[in-house]
């Protein structure tokens, strides 16, 4: 479970990962992923904390 370090946000090298406002968020979502800026290098995944992101290919 994502606990917000914000290290996928810190580290994303494209700023594809981003916080998502209070506003907007629902529960246990606080960070989205922008697919058309994301280059697949998996930084936000190797960074994480907990092993919450996994990579795919998609929906």
């Amino acid at each position: 479970m994502c606990f917000e370090c914000d290290n996928c946000v810190i580290y994303c090298p494209q700023d594809a990962v981003f916080r998502v406002k209070k506003d907007e968020a629902t529960l246990g979502r606080y960070v989205d992923t922008d697919y058309n800026k994301c280059i697949g290098c998996h930084i936000c995944a190797d960074v994480c904390p907990t092993g919450y992101i996994k990579m795919g290919l998609g929906e």
